[in-house]
């Protein structure tokens, strides 16, 4: 079955980004994709809602990467951005698979974004597949023994 799946992806630390977006797009040859980039994380949410609450999209994808540095700022952003996310779910019935990384390490990010076993982007598209049907598909009710 074929999908409509919005992905919002942040320019900011775009190597990593770039290569989440990628390795989702390969997974999603088969769906019907429309690509928004902003400029970071924290611009996300708003993109997300947009694509969700226009009923055009299945799924919405988020990706980006968040370094975590020697303050609270980036765990202030990460915070802000899945509490976001998850309101938007829940408020539009929109299915939004969050991958927008809060990463310590150069090692770790690349692992995570480019590697082939740990790869968040294949990981975003195969919930979004997932998470597509599981949302269309029929509730049924068993009797119970």
């Amino acid at each position: 079955m074929s999908y409509h799946i919005g992905i919002v992806v942040s320019r900011f630390n775009e190597e990593y980004t770039e290569a989440l977006l990628q390795s989702a797009l390969k997974e999603l040859t088969k769906q019907a994709v429309s690509v928004v980039r902003v400029p970071g994380a924290y611009e996300i949410p708003l993109q997300v809602q947009r694509l969700a609450k226009s009923k055009k999209f299945d799924v919405v994808i988020a990706l980006g990467v968040i370094w975590q540095g020697q303050t609270s700022h980036a765990a202030e952003i990460g915070r802000a951005v899945t509490d976001a996310l998850m309101r938007i779910t829940l408020d539009t019935g929109v299915p939004i698979i969050h991958q927008v990384l809060g990463l310590k390490t150069d090692a770790e990010a690349r692992a995570r974004c480019m590697g082939k076993k740990l790869n968040r982007g294949i990981e975003a598209a195969h919930a979004a597949i997932e998470m597509a049907g599981v949302n269309q598909s029929k509730i049924t009710f068993q009797k119970g023994s």
